[in-house]
């Protein structure tokens, strides 16, 4: 005959072990400080008092500096005399050459500034090395320089202003002086050098390009007032009236 067990045994029974059971994932309780800091190297109260056998931080530094410049003099020594077998002739540029890019590099280190490229030029030797021969074209071109254009002084400018009005002969005297100013195209828009030489390099083939059509703007004047300084103002431009337009403007 089947026996049966009272309710609450078959409960215990159906129970299982201890060991069966799942731990429960509970944060361990810290550890008090003085007890963290027993085994700790680092902790402040388990360095011991200093035995004046070593020197302070402001001696590590400076013996820092001792290790950097002996160093460079190891170089110095031993590495610089080897680049003399790199050396090349400085050949200087010809003169068809009239195009100078200036760059900036920071040595050793990334620096947003090491992608900008400035174009300079000589006026005056870029009108002989292209195709502007006609006073005209020479003229536009500099009105679409605009601000780009730096000359030597206001009375350049004036001086081009006033030969345009006495004729063609007058303007090819005034456009033959030996110093016109240079020319100054910049950009830093793109992440590198070569991309930014090239959109220098593409603006002054458009504004060649550009001064050889037509209309020519024989009845647009020079503008003066870039180039005019105002020291009672401390250098700064003053703002442009209705008074400094030509009155066919208005």
């Amino acid at each position: 005959m089947a026996c049966r067990l009272p309710v609450a045994a078959s409960v215990r029974a159906a129970r299982p072990a201890v060991g069966d059971r799942a731990f429960h994932a509970s944060a361990v309780a810290p550890k008090p400080r003085r007890q963290r800091n027993r085994n700790n190297p680092f902790a402040l109260n388990q360095m011991k008092h200093f035995q004046y056998d070593d020197i302070p931080t402001f001696g590590h530094v400076k013996l820092q500096k001792q290790r950097q410049m002996l160093d460079y003099y190891r170089l110095l020594q031993h590495e610089v005399p080897q680049l003399a077998q790199f050396r090349e002739p400085f050949t200087p540029a010809p003169a068809s050459d009239v195009l100078t890019f200036e760059l900036t590099h920071y040595q050793g280190e990334a620096h947003p500034g090491a992608r900008k490229a400035v174009l300079h030029a000589e006026v005056r030797e870029l009108f002989r090395a292209s195709q502007l021969t006609a006073p005209a074209a020479q003229i536009k071109f500099l009105l679409l320089a605009g601000a780009r254009w730096r000359p030597a002084n206001v009375q350049v400018v004036e001086a081009l202003n006033a030969a345009r009005a006495q004729g063609t002969e007058a303007l090819q005297r005034a456009l033959d002086t030996p110093d016109l100013g240079t020319l100054k195209i910049s950009c830093a828009d793109y992440p590198h050098e070569t991309q930014n030489m090239k959109w220098c390099s593409d603006v002054l083939d458009r504004m060649l390009s550009e001064a050889q059509a037509t209309p020519t703007f024989d009845d647009v004047p020079l503008d003066v007032r870039p180039y005019i300084k105002s020291e009672a103002r401390g250098g700064r431009l003053p703002m442009a009236r209705a008074a400094d337009f030509p009155k066919e403007w208005l």
